[in-house]
């Protein structure tokens, strides 16, 4: 079997690729660059350099798969971009798909689309308000990509996925908000988080064993999954962590949610002071998924994570 990951040179697809490679499958890749692909060396990855935007490449891309991985994204802030690049490239991939008889389309979405939370844990079919998110143009247009999918699903009997999560990380992590965290306590400056907000990480190996267990499962056509390693981590727990890497003795101030006013030390994002507490039972029943770490051992890896990052900053 062959299959295309788009975006497969990102944080996410690179670790599916490496996951699908490892399991005996043939992977075409699409994206702009090949980046971190290219320290691969196996025949059965191959790498078409091109964008999702242009027709043309997409059809070219298309031909000869089985399966579709849709992770490709700007997390633009500028609508027209998001526009022109995520939901034409997304439009090209579904009727490629469908005009090539593709047997199954998985999309990875975002927590995002949710806006602030009416109650907790946070379900499938919890209300959505994409417009509330600190990136609304971001959960907006993934919004209208799901719905897209779910469109091609009902009226193209295209078999198709949904995913959405919070913060993913593997050995490396990401995201401005750490980062400002991180740099912020190595200032001994006073760290002013907003209090009990957080959410669930996702470890890049629970991603990968996810969309394996969801391909060509027809327990998971047409559905929407959250997806997550299953422990809620706290900006408080993640701001102590970070005091205790650096050395610091920056002080800790928490705000109550509806007292915080984007303070700028960490984030701007007003959805920053959500409790994205996301429930992963559906996954669960339906294809089986469970995280493949403990709470502790999701705690551990995610300190390895910060701590690379925090060596990264004091570079700075």
């Amino acid at each position: 079997m062959k299959v295309l990951v788009t975006g497969g040179a990102g944080f996410i697809g690179r670790s599916l690729v490496d996951d699908l490679l490892a399991n005996g499958i043939e992977v075409r890749v699409l994206d702009k660059a090949e980046g971190a692909l290219a320290t691969i060396d196996n025949p059965a990855l191959e790498i078409a350099e091109g964008s999702t935007e242009d027709p043309e490449t997409v059809h070219q891309a298309v031909e000869g798969v089985t399966v579709i991985y849709h992770l490709a994204e700007t997390f633009s802030s500028r609508p027209r971009e998001i526009l022109d690049i995520d939901i034409q490239g997304n439009i090209n991939l579904l009727e490629a798909a469908a005009k090539n008889g593709i047997e199954h389309f998985l999309f990875a979405s975002t927590h995002r689309v949710y806006g602030k939370p009416r109650y907790l844990p946070v379900d499938e079919e919890h209300p959505l308000h994409p417009e509330e998110s600190g990136r609304a143009l971001h959960a907006i247009f993934k919004l209208a990509n799901e719905k897209l999918c779910l469109t091609y699903w009902q009226e193209h009997r295209l078999p198709v996925t949904i995913f959405r999560f919070w913060w993913s990380f593997s050995q490396d992590i990401g995201g401005k908000a750490l980062r400002t965290l991180i740099d912020t306590a190595l200032a001994e400056e006073p760290i002013i988080i907003p209090e009990k907000a957080g959410g669930n990480f996702l470890h890049n190996d629970d991603a990968t064993a996810a969309f394996r267990l969801a391909t060509l499962n027809d327990a998971a056509y047409g559905q929407t999954f959250n997806l997550s390693s299953g422990t809620f981590t706290t900006w408080q727990e993640l701001a102590k962590t970070v005091c205790r890497l650096t050395g610091s003795s920056s002080r800790i101030e928490l705000v109550p949610q509806d007292e915080w006013q984007n303070n700028s030390l960490i984030s701007i994002d007003r959805s920053i002071t959500y409790e994205c507490d996301l429930d992963i039972s559906k996954i669960r029943r339906l294809i089986g998924y469970k995280p493949g770490y403990s709470p502790s051992e999701v705690a551990d890896r995610l300190t390895e994570a910060v701590t690379r990052l925090v060596l990264t900053r004091k570079k700075k």
